[in-house]
């Protein structure tokens, strides 16, 4: 199946006042999920359509300017290469975790070359790893997938990542993907076009314009809401020192609680100790870590709080099944 591409309308003949974010250019990687693409681009149709006028000129673009397949079976057909020159006022990329671009230095060259220009450039979804990796996310905010949290802290410290669906910080714009799409988008139609233009396309949509940076990227597990304060809160503290391991003792100093009361609170309400629930908490980061990175095997163990490589593989292949090796096979990036 093709995915049909619409570039601004020729037929809207008012002029657009002239805005930062007129001219759009979404550059797609191999294996982007169709959602996230169609979404932001029938969003802009809406909004030149509400509006009446060209608010917003967008072209599709692919590495060499070919076909790609997407992640989902359909075929998206571009309106250019990467790195054909034309003026443009934000570059946003699309892709999937460890998905390579095949031209991986004419890609990045072409990023720094926007940033060099004073261009917005942004990602979406697991493409978050193809600005940072290019150094364009140093020392910025950005929105990752919660799924990749762990291994993006881990291979780029000097990035703040937010707790958002996305993040808009200076020239730099990502977002989680998917159905934050839809919220990024209509932000950035409320930058270009205003609040009244926005609120129309987001009724189009059965939506409501939400500023991504006062919504939570994820809702913690529906067991964990339904907890008491102390536990969830005890939990938070374990998934924030999964490398430099708290004793029970120093876990409950931080919540105002004791020992004994927060051994009680995880047999009641999780069927097994704290020290058993970190161990838990540790493996599945170690898990993400060898699928998401390429941190060697004894790294990984490190960073998951392991000082003795044995135990964490006789660990690990206990609670998953197979060993940590194993399990770099599987390593999507």
């Amino acid at each position: 199946m093709h995915l049909k591409v619409y570039s601004a309308e020729p037929h809207l003949k008012k002029k657009a006042p002239r805005r930062d974010l007129q001219r759009v250019v979404f550059a797609v990687l191999p294996g982007t999920a169709s959602l996230d693409t169609s979404l932001t681009i029938q969003a802009l149709k809406t909004a030149n359509a509400v509006a009446g006028y060209a608010a917003f000129h967008w072209r599709i673009a692919t590495m060499d300017g070919q076909n790609i397949d997407l992640e989902d079976g359909f075929i998206l057909k571009p309106d250019m290469a990467v790195g054909d020159d034309e003026a443009i006022d934000l570059a946003l990329v699309f892709g999937e975790w460890g998905v390579r671009t095949g031209k991986s230095d004419l890609f990045i060259n072409w990023l720094k070359r926007l940033d060099r220009q004073g261009v917005y450039v942004g990602a979406v979804g697991g493409a978050c790893n193809e600005l940072a990796s290019a150094g364009l996310l140093s020392g910025y905010r950005c929105a990752v997938p919660w799924a990749y949290h762990d291994s993006f802290k881990e291979l780029y410290p000097s990035v703040e990542i937010q707790d958002a669906l996305f993040s808009w910080d200076r020239k730099r714009i990502t977002c989680t993907g998917k159905a934050a799409c839809l919220d990024l988008i209509l932000n950035i139609i409320e930058h270009q076009c205003g609040t009244d233009i926005a609120g129309q396309v987001a009724e189009a949509f059965n939506y409501e314009v939400r500023g991504g940076a006062s919504i939570p990227l994820r809702q913690r597990n529906l067991t964990l809401q339904k907890l008491s304060g102390k536990l969830a809160d005890a939990v938070r503290i374990m998934e924030e020192n999964l490398e430099v391991l708290l004793t029970a003792e120093e876990i409950a100093k931080e919540i105002g609680s004791s020992k004994r009361q927060i051994e009680r609170l995880f047999a009641r309400h999780l069927g097994c100790s704290p020290k058993r629930y970190y161990k838990r908490l540790r493996l599945k980061r170690a898990r993400a870590l060898l699928r998401q990175t390429a941190l060697p095997v004894s790294e990984v163990a490190i960073a998951c709080g392991f000082t003795s490589f044995s135990y964490f593989s006789r660990a690990y292949r206990g609670y998953f099944g197979s060993t940590p090796r194993e399990d770099r096979l599987a390593r999507v990036g």
